[in-house]
């Protein structure tokens, strides 16, 4: 539910009117296993934000890194 939530507030659907994202957003999974790893609850709630917008950037640069090699091996393949 946390990773639902915060997901809405990033994505600009706002956390206060109680949206949550989509239960299938394959970002969920990602912000899950940082919670699971962290001792989230003992944090701010500045500080958890800031550390999921963390974990969602390092996330997409991964994302973006790994989709340029696959098109690289994939060109060097043709």
């Amino acid at each position: 539910m946390v990773s639902r939530r915060a997901l809405a507030a990033i994505d600009g659907h706002g956390a206060a009117d109680g949206a949550l994202a989509a239960r299938y957003d394959e970002r969920i999974g990602i912000l899950v296993e940082f919670l699971t790893r962290c001792r989230w609850r003992s944090l701010t709630a500045d500080a958890l934000s800031r550390q999921l917008v963390t974990v969602l950037d390092a996330w997409r640069h991964e994302s973006q890194w790994l989709e340029v090699e696959l098109r690289r091996l994939l060109d060097d393949d043709s």
